[in-house]
C-alpha cells in the first residue's frame, strides 16, 4: 500500500499543472478519464473525446455519456442505448443529472487521463460512433452535424439489426 500509495503521488506531481489548468481535482480528472476509456480503444481519438466533455462541462451542457448509462445499469454488454435506458434513475445517469457522475465508472488507463490533462483545444460538442463498425467516431461541433451522423449510424445499425 505504501508503494502505490508513492506511485500514486509521483503519477500526479508530473501532471499537477495541467490538473490545476484545468480547475479539476484528482477524483474529477479520474471521472472524467474513465468515461473516455469507455468510449474508445482508439488512443488517437481520446484527446477529442475528452475535449467534448470538457467542453460540455465548461458550457453547463450535460454529459449525456452512454458508457454512464451501462455503469448505472450495471450491464456493459450493451450493444445500443435505448430511450427507455436513458430514463434509469441513477446519479451516474449523466442524461438525468447534470455534471460529473459521483466518481470513475472504470479505473481508467494512463492514456485516457493524460488526454484529459492535455486539454487538447476543438470547438466539439457532439461525437457518434462511425457507420462503418470501426470503432473510431465522427465528431461534431454543432447539433446539425450530429444529427447527420447519428442518423448514418442508427442506419447502420439498423441494417445489421443490432438492438
Amino acid at each position: 500500500l505504501e508503494r502505490m500509495k508513492r506511485e500514486s503521488d509521483y503519477f500526479w506531481e508530473k501532471r499537477q499543472l495541467q490538473l490545476e489548468g484545468l480547475g479539476l481535482t484528482r477524483q474529477q480528472a479520474l471521472t472524467i478519464a474513465s468515461i473516455v476509456e469507455e468510449e474508445t480503444n482508439a488512443n488517437e481519438e481520446k484527446a477529442d473525446i475528452a475535449s467534448v466533455y470538457l467542453n460540455r462541462l465548461r458550457i453547463g451542457m450535460p454529459l449525456q455519456a452512454d458508457p454512464t448509462v451501462k455503469y448505472a445499469i450495471g450491464d456493459f454488454s450493451i450493444r445500443r442505448i435505448r430511450a427507455n435506458m436513458l430514463q434509469y434513475d441513477s446519479p451516474y445517469n449523466t442524461y438525468l443529472y447534470p455534471g460529473l457522475p459521483p466518481g470513475p465508472i472504470c479505473i481508467p488507463s494512463v492514456s485516457s487521463i493524460d488526454a484529459v490533462l492535455k486539454n487538447k483545444k476543438t470547438d466539439y460538442l457532439f461525437f457518434c460512433a462511425k457507420e462503418d463498425f470501426s470503432g473510431r467516431h465522427n465528431f461534431a461541433a454543432t447539433s446539425a452535424e450530429h444529427s447527420s451522423n447519428a442518423q448514418k449510424f442508427h442506419k447502420a445499425l439498423n441494417n445489421r439489426n443490432i438492438h
